[in-house]
């Protein structure tokens, strides 16, 4: 098994946060077991209840708030690609992918939560209490989970899934609007009008709905694509802070080491992959 994938299983107080911007190079699974939560996954607001399953796929921003005063408690497991790879390979790609998008989110009928809730439990026994047969036995559980849900989802009849507010409505569109646009010169008032609303209400609504200030998620997006380009093309490091929207190399070299813990040549040298650590896992 390799070093970053990780299972946890969490119980968080009520008005619980996840304190940082979160994102990393390893597929995720989160299975909400009590309570209620929003999460803001990259651009979508989705309302979670007992019993739904998330599927996030690599390098995806994401970060889950509270909705009430109510405690939850969730199972979160991350594996890498190459954890993935034997998983992948007996399954149809179309049907993985799926899984993973467009519809990411899925509510486990109560008549199968049992079962799912079993596997997620076995792999988390094993992780905590491994020896020489665990990683098989993970790699048999997370297989089987996921073949399940690519069957369910064949089947299931196409249940609307909780709808969100009005605000929160607005304020993925919003959010949809500056992954669409995170090259241009963008500014908070230009966010804000285009979903005709005052720019005041829009920093505190656009936090409040998707756990990221107006800025904080403008970089994110900026630094995700621009640690794309690093890998996938030849350009510059100036050209590719241009393309991503930086008004400056030393301003883009900056924000993307506080990012990444790297400078961008770094992460094109070594194809940089950070392991997940303890406080990357707080979803």
């Amino acid at each position: 098994m390799s070093e970053v994938f990780r299972i946890t299983k969490i119980h968080h107080d009520p008005y619980f946060n996840m304190p940082a911007a979160h994102l990393h190079p390893m597929y995720e699974i989160y299975y909400l077991l009590s309570g209620t939560r929003k999460i803001f996954l990259d651009d979508s607001i989705y309302i979670l209840e007992k019993g739904d399953l998330v599927f996030i796929p690599m390098n995806t921003i994401h970060k889950t708030s509270y909705v009430n005063d109510r405690p939850h408690e969730r199972i979160v497991v991350n594996f890498s690609d190459a954890d993935a790879a034997d998983i992948k390979s007996s399954v149809p790609p179309v049907s993985f992918k799926k899984l993973f998008r467009p519809e990411p989110v899925i509510h486990v009928p109560g008549v199968h939560r049992d079962y799912i809730e079993s596997l997620l439990n076995r792999m988390l026994s094993e992780y905590e209490q491994r020896d020489g047969y665990s990683d098989m036995n993970i790699k048999n559980c997370l297989q089987e989970l996921i073949i399940f849900m690519i069957r369910y989802l064949r089947r299931k009849s196409g249940e609307p899934f909780q709808a969100i507010s009005v605000a929160d409505t607005l304020m993925q569109d919003a959010a949809r609007y500056i992954r669409t646009n995170y090259t241009k010169d963008l500014s908070l008032e230009s966010v804000a009008a285009h979903v005709s609303i005052s720019p005041t209400y829009f920093s505190k609504k656009f936090k409040s709905s998707t756990g990221f200030g107006y800025k904080e998620y403008l970089i994110n997006v900026r630094i995700q694509a621009a640690a794309d380009m690093l890998l996938e093309t030849d350009a510059s490091v100036s050209e590719i802070a241009e393309k991503c929207g930086f008004n400056s190399s030393d301003h883009f070299g900056n924000a993307f080491k506080r990012a990444k813990g790297v400078s961008p040549l770094k992460y094109r040298k070594n194809n940089f992959r950070l392991p997940l650590s303890p406080d990357r896992s707080g979803s």
